[in-house]
C-alpha cells in the first residue's frame, strides 16, 4: 500500500514551510503536496474537466485548504471537491486567517469538515495543525463505503 498522501492547498511560501515543519517535527509521515492556488489543487485533483470523472493519478487522504487564493479561491475548490463523486469523502480542513463568522459558515455550508484559524501556537509553530493532521490521517476512520477511495494512486482503468 501506498503511504497516505495529505494536499496542502495554500499560496503564502511562508505558512507552507511553517505548516510542512510542523507536520515533520511532530511526526507525520504522509507524503505531502502542495498546491499553490486553487486552480493547481483542482489540476491535481483531476477536477478541471466538466462532468468527467478521470482516474486521476492522485486522491488525497486529507485535503488543508487556504480560503484566500488567487485564481481560484478556496470556496471554490471546496464546492469541485463536494461535487465530485471521487473526492466527495475526502476530509477538507480550512486553514483561514479570518475568524469572520460568515467565513466559518460559509466553508460548513459547503461541506468543510473543519475550520482552523491560522494562529500563534504557544507550544511551536504550526502545533495545532499538526494536531489535525494527525487525527485526519490516523485517528478518523472514513466512512465504510468510502473507504476504498482514500488509496492515494488508483488504479488504471
Amino acid at each position: 500500500m501506498s503511504p497516505d498522501v495529505l494536499l496542502l492547498i495554500e499560496d503564502e511560501l511562508d505558512h507552507v514551510d511553517v505548516i510542512v515543519r510542523a507536520l515533520r517535527k511532530a511526526g507525520v509521515e504522509a507524503e505531502i503536496l502542495v498546491a499553490r492556488d486553487g486552480q493547481e489543487a483542482i489540476e491535481m485533483l483531476g477536477l478541471d474537466l466538466a462532468d468527467h470523472e478521470p482516474a486521476a493519478p492522485m486522491l488525497p487522504r486529507a485535503i488543508f485548504l487556504d480560503l484566500k487564493m488567487p485564481r481560484v479561491d478556496g470556496w471554490e475548490v471546496l464546492q469541485r471537491v463536494r461535487a465530485s463523486r471521487r473526492t466527495a469523502a475526502v476530509p477538507v480542513v480550512v486553514l483561514s486567517a479570518s475568524d469572520r463568522p460568515q467565513d466559518i459558515q460559509r466553508s460548513y455550508a459547503l461541506g468543510a469538515n473543519s475550520f482552523l484559524l491560522k494562529r500563534f501556537d504557544p507550544r511551536g509553530p504550526g502545533t495545532y495543525l499538526a494536531e489535525a493532521a494527525h487525527y485526519w490521517l490516523e485517528l478518523n476512520q472514513p466512512p465504510a463505503s468510502a473507504a476504498e477511495k482514500f488509496h492515494w494512486r488508483l488504479p488504471a482503468h
